[in-house]
């Protein structure tokens, strides 16, 4: 394992936590953008629509963020964006709180610095996180209008610091999780309690994005994998020790070969 997965583990809170809220408020500042700019009407009814239609579907499954704000939505320059982005695999995960369930699409390259992601609540949007450039573009697609918007990565997500030092770690004994043959870990801090188990039998690993990361890797866990392995989560049991109610579970529910694209020459930016 080239570094242990907290970068992976903070990108995943990230978009399951501060993306739906960040997506449903760039829709509702959609409808008067495109009023400001006085385009297109059938963008500003779309748009208006699906902004209802987001936080209605959102804010049934996450009601509060139990690991506190993340983010911030500061624009970005559109030149930033890369001309096209290729994925081949989508990483299916289904993560579930007191208040029910989602399952987010996760779309990765081997040896790209990036990585896209959406959710049948995200309707026609799919968003890019592109580590290299440290931006996050949001593309929307409603009745042939492509719309686009570009952020910068929030601060929170600056991975150069050893965030693990805040954890002490064991080792679990291996088992097999949904077909694949997983190696375990326990992760627990003063809030937190982890079990993961990860797998080194994919193709594709978040660790290609967070390469040029400093982040140590505990002693405890040292050797744990090849340097070489492409390591992902299957599953995780987080534990809120100072709330359960905030407590939640992710699971891996599908890794299959996919060929998409998103060109950036297909979406006017706002």
């Amino acid at each position: 394992m080239k570094n242990f997965n907290f970068k992976m583990l903070a990108v995943i809170v990230f978009t399951l936590f501060f993306i739906p809220n960040s997506q449903a408020q760039f829709l509702k500042n959609l409808k008067k953008r495109v009023e400001q700019k006085v385009e297109n009407a059938v963008i500003e009814k779309t748009a208006n629509e699906a902004a209802e239609s987001a936080t209605r579907s959102m804010d049934k499954v996450f009601e509060g963020n139990p690991l506190g704000s993340l983010g911030g939505t500061e624009k970005a320059d559109p030149s930033l964006i890369a001309d096209t982005y290729d994925f081949t695999w989508k990483y299916s995960l289904k993560m579930g709180t007191k208040d029910g369930e989602i399952v987010f699409d996760y779309y990765l390259k081997p040896d790209a610095p990036y990585f896209g992601f959406t959710s049948a609540a995200m309707k026609n949007m799919f968003n890019v996180m592109d580590t290299d450039k440290k931006i996050m573009a949001m593309f929307m697609e409603s009745e042939g209008n492509n719309i686009g918007m570009v952020t910068k990565m929030p601060s929170d997500l600056d991975f150069e610091e050893d965030q693990s030092a805040e954890f002490t770690f064991e080792t679990l004994p291996e088992k097999s999780v949904n077909g694949y043959h997983c190696k375990g870990v326990k992760a627990t801090s003063t809030a937190y309690e982890m079990v993961m188990y990860f797998t080194n039998e994919t193709q594709v690993s978040f660790d290609d994005i967070f390469k040029n990361s400093k982040t140590k890797i505990p002693v405890a866990l040292k050797d744990y994998f090849n340097p070489d392995d492409k390591v992902l989560m299957i599953s995780m049991d987080m534990t809120d020790l100072k709330n359960k109610k905030n407590s939640a579970t992710m699971e891996c529910v599908g890794l299959e070969k996919v060929q998409k694209s998103i060109r950036k020459s297909d979406y006017k930016f706002m």
